[in-house]
């Protein structure tokens, strides 16, 4: 029931692109978008996200914004997201608190939402999809600190996503 803007059909199928090996074509360098404010990133970048859940068992998500404001916002839009007709089937809970805010799948896949300023994704393994929204205002320190938690995954795929930078 997900509907796309033509760009964002594109950029899904761009995103999504796969190597004869059956790798993403993005997987090293990963996928970078700097788009405008509110053309609906989060939304693709979200329907992507979990879809691909839902397809693979296990998978595990971390979605990290620089500020919590931001962290906690798009959170709750995942939320939505997760309550929709098609959707909630799958979904084994939402979990609410300081810290821990997640979307856990009955297939054992999970989406984890958090903020960069408090330190939020360091310490994880495994993991198979980083979305670092606000990747404009992204460190080096949080790359460093965060990039290592996909070195065991089998297909790993970081996503930045953000506006494009100001000039300062």
């Amino acid at each position: 029931g997900v509907q796309f803007d033509p760009w964002q059909d594109g950029a899904g199928r761009l995103i999504l692109a796969k190597l004869p090996d059956g790798t993403y074509a993005a997987s090293v360098g990963g996928v970078v978008i700097s788009i405008p404010r509110q053309v609906g990133k989060t939304f693709l970048i979200g329907a992507i996200v979990f879809a691909l859940c839902l397809l693979h068992p296990g998978l595990t998500v971390l979605w990290t914004a620089h500020r919590l404001r931001t962290a906690n916002e798009t959170f709750l839009k995942m939320q939505a997201f997760a309550r929709r007709k098609k959707v909630a089937p799958q979904v084994r809970k939402v979990v609410l608190g300081a810290g821990d805010e997640a979307i856990e799948f009955h297939n054992g896949s999970r989406i984890l939402f958090g903020a960069r300023e408090r330190g939020f994704g360091r310490g994880f393994d495994n993991v198979d999809i980083e979305v670092f929204d606000e990747a404009q205002i992204l460190t080096e320190n949080a790359i460093d600190d965060m990039l290592p938690a996909m070195n065991t995954a089998a297909n790993p795929l970081p996503v930045y996503i953000g506006t494009p930078p100001k000039p300062t």
